[in-house]
């Protein structure tokens, strides 16, 4: 093919040119470029899509012509194409590897690790293709369920979700449920738990052809290509001797799923990047109020069983959490000079609970000292979630216009085993920032003797803040009522303080049955009530109402009453009755001892070195337990001690050669493999770093590298601690990493000067660890390391 020869150039006794020749010398200058640029693409990216790319091109064009308009509706529809284009790929992807079998993960196993199923990630989770094989075979017969489901389950509470966007009226009118199953993609059950109880965690995921056609405000809309997966968590309890041998199960997911979909009809307008996100985020909320804890799905499989246990259990706990400030943290506003601030702010989860700290405008260092209490249904395998983010006004009040500044996670059985952690935790997923979180373990208590001391602490910590603070978890259970007025469609409405909540409506009876369990968290039981109101939903007219005095219940035994039945006040004839039963529990600071599997330890008690004789009551377990704060007294820690006997103690777990081997000191160090494919290393302190050589105190700080990788993105760095020979650091850090990965990588820690000013700053290795991440001993997480003469691999 013969190329185009150019236009022939004008000369001075040429014409100028016509509108038609200037015309076609630009057509024919575009054409040059876009077919030079397409060459290029095509010898430097092999994976180059020209048809999409044209056909993008394309559209846009056509787009612009009918806006008639100027060129930025091109780019802005090629951004809107591509941006569009990339999610459908990653949504795909994500489907891919959710449904993937063996001989399919061959084929795809150059997706990231983090995507694969737990059974390739986590080795005590087991293959489940037996029962993937069984759901393939039942799901067919599962339509009717799911059509009752979502019809008597999920469409009144996404009614309601939506009546806050001013969108009425949706109801669910066509259900195709398709022909791909749901798959577990590993399943992992504990043997340590109660012998009345079977507790297994399986990886589910959905990611089939499914199709929903809904209507509201009478305009119709569908989903289709539905994704969900997380973490599934199922109790059976309690066991009985009888046929299933199970009386009920428990479904539930232990932090909120992963959901995905596309739109279709009318709503596939708002499928694109800011308003489909709104729509995905109602979904979300309600799968997590159906079943993210502490919300829970109960499967009634025997009558004779406690009802209450099943369907509404006691939490564990309550976590206390007081987000205090940040550092560092990345700058998205940019100003004219290239200094730029965030507006930064902190998203909390745990489960479905949300809180949300208030924002600080211009600044990367915010101190929010924000509190928070979230209900702990289960202490293994959740986590609490922070996310930093720099807020950027939207009238869409939409998450996704705001910046992402990185997150932290917070292990909740670290928490219930220290009693309190205070730590500075690095945030990933971002270049810079920590974060300053306290988080407190309170056990729930059925003595009223426990409320003074909680009332006093909750004034103490109410000088620094104004969120308010609990003393007490109430737990009501709405079994049933009798002889309501006329023939209503009831539901009971609740109220304790500010929080409320409802039970479902049963339709036209006069003795309802609800068994529906509610918690609240009570700042003073002393001075609050509990009010119920029986309200016929096609009226809204109050049936009766019950209020009751929260003191009264610190006089019951156990502070409780069971199956009580309370007159309804304002119901016509007098007879009508409410079943209730009422549980209070006193929210108590839990004082952790070190057992040698998990407490705070006093910072005075140091960890012997390995080889050195020590007994075992100095053993340290954990990494959050060395970080805390707040130090616990030795007499404490050993509650049988005498003060001349914790002297004692001290003198033993002091080891003699405090400079190490090579005379360079020693430092203190928590390295671990965490269960989210994370290598964590916590640097502690470090011990008598020699002088220098005219006398003056160094100012040392840490730094580390994941050999053999000496990248930026490998570089880890303390702050600096201005003249001292025994800093203390107690910071954390995190590398992401596959656990067949291990065997590859070593940890080198390096102690340097940063003695100096700007370019006379000389930055000498002061001394050196490497530690084989191959080799790292569980039992041994925290130890002291001697410092020896650094190699130099690498420059300052």
């Amino acid at each position: 093919m013969e190329e185009p020869q150019p236009a022939p150039e004008a000369t001075e006794d040429s014409p100028p040119p016509t509108g038609i020749q200037k015309t076609l010398r630009a057509l024919y200058v575009a054409f040059d470029i876009i077919s030079k640029s397409l060459q290029w693409i095509n010898d430097h990216m092999g994976n180059f899509n020209v048809y999409l790319f044209i056909k993008y091109l394309l559209a846009s064009i056509a787009f612009y012509f009918v806006a008639c308009a100027s060129f930025g509706w091109v780019t802005l529809g090629i951004i809107y194409l591509v941006i569009s284009h990339e999610r459908k790929g990653k949504r795909d992807l994500r489907g891919a590897l959710a449904l993937a079998d063996e001989s399919t993960l061959k084929n795809i196993f150059a997706a990231s690790m983090h995507e694969m199923p737990a059974w390739v990630t986590f080795p005590d989770m087991e293959r489940v293709e037996w029962l993937n094989k069984i759901i393939r075979q039942l799901w067919p017969y599962a339509g009717q369920y799911v059509k009752d489901l979502c019809k008597y389950s999920i469409e009144p509470s996404m009614r309601t979700a939506l009546e806050e966007y001013k969108l009425n009226g949706f109801q669910f009118e066509k259900i195709i449920l398709g022909d791909t199953p749901p798959r577990f993609s590993g399943v992992k059950v504990y043997d340590d738990t109660s012998r009345h109880e079977i507790i297994m965690d399986m990886d589910f995921a959905y990611a089939g052809d499914c199709k929903f056609e809904v209507s509201v405000s009478k305009f119709k809309m569908g989903i289709k290509d539905l994704q969900i997966s997380g973490r599934l968590r199922i109790v059976m309890k309690p066991l009985v001797r009888q046929i299933p041998l199970v009386g009920g199960l428990q479904v539930f997911f232990l932090n909120n799923p992963d959901v995905d979909f596309n739109l279709i009809g009318l709503a596939d307008v708002f499928d694109m990047p800011g308003l489909s996100d709104i729509l995905r985020s109602i979904v979300t909320e309600q799968i997590g109020h159906m079943m993210v804890l502490p919300n829970r799905y109960p499967i009634q499989l025997v009558e004779d069983i406690d009802v209450v246990e099943l369907k509404c259990p006691a939490p564990a706990g309550v976590i206390r959490l007081n987000v205090i400030e940040a550092q560092n943290l990345m700058k998205k506003d940019i100003g004219i000079m290239g200094t730029g601030k965030s507006d930064p702010y902190c998203i909390l989860r745990l489960g479905a609970q949300k809180f949300q700290t208030k924002t600080i405008n211009n600044t990367v260092n915010p101190k929010w000292d924000f509190f928070c209490e979230a209900l702990a249904n289960v202490i293994r395998r959740q986590r609490i979630s922070i996310e930093c983010w720099d807020y950027d006004y939207s009238p869409l009040k939409s998450y996704e216009n705001d910046d992402y500044l990185g997150r932290a996670n917070l292990d909740v059985q670290e928490i219930w085993k220290n009693g309190e952690v205070d730590m500075w935790v690095p945030l990933s997923e971002a270049k810079s920032g920590r974060i300053h979180i306290r988080a407190t373990w309170l056990d729930l208590s059925d003595s009223a003797d426990s409320l003074q001391l909680q009332l006093e602490e909750i004034r103490a910590l109410q000088v620094s803040t104004k969120n308010p603070l609990h003393s007490a978890v109430l737990m009501v259970w709405v079994d049933s009522a009798k002889k309501l007025n006329q023939i209503p469609d009831p539901f009971v409405r609740l109220y304790v303080g500010n929080e409320k909540g409802e039970t479902a409506v049963r339709q036209r009876t006069n003795d309802p049955v609800f068994e529906e369990g509610f918690t609240f968290l009570v700042r003073n039981p002393r001075t609050q009530e509990l009010k119920l109101e029986v309200i016929d939903q096609k009226t809204n007219q109050i049936q009766g109402k019950v209020e009751l005095d929260l003191n009264v219940f610190l006089k019951e035994r156990k502070l409780e009453v069971i199956g009580e039945d309370y007159s309804l006040s304002g119901a016509s004839g007098g007879l009508s009755t409410l079943k209730l039963n009422i549980t209070l529990r006193i929210l108590k600071t839990a004082l952790k001892t070190d057992d040698g599997d998990g407490g705070p330890q006093e910072k005075d008690v140091s960890v012997p070195s390995p080889g050195e004789g020590t007994e075992p009551l100095a053993e340290v377990a954990s990494v959050e337990e060395v970080m805390s704060s707040a130090a616990t007294p030795l007499t404490q820690m050993f509650p049988s001690a005498t003060s001349s006997e914790a002297s004692s103690i001290r003198q033993r777990t002091t080891p003699a050669n405090n400079a190490g081997m090579h005379g360079l000191g020693r430092i203190q160090l928590t390295v671990k493999y965490g269960p989210r494919n994370n290598l964590i290393i916590v640097v502690h302190q470090i011990e008598n770093l020699p002088k220098e050589e005219d006398g003056e105190l160094p100012d040392p700080y840490v730094k580390l590298y994941l050999l053999p990788d000496r990248s930026k993105d490998s570089k880890r760095k303390t702050d600096v601690i201005k003249d001292d020979c025994n800093p203390k650091y107690d910071e954390r850090f995190e590398y992401p990493i596959p656990p067949n990965e291990l065997t590859q990588r070593t940890l080198e820690v390096n102690v340097i000067n940063k003695k100096g000013l700007l370019f006379l700053q000389r930055s000498p290795k002061m001394g050196q660890v490497r530690l084989d991440c191959g080799l790292l001993d569980s039992s041994k997480m925290t130890q002291w390391y001697d410092l020896a003469p650094a190699a130099d691999d690498d420059e300052e």
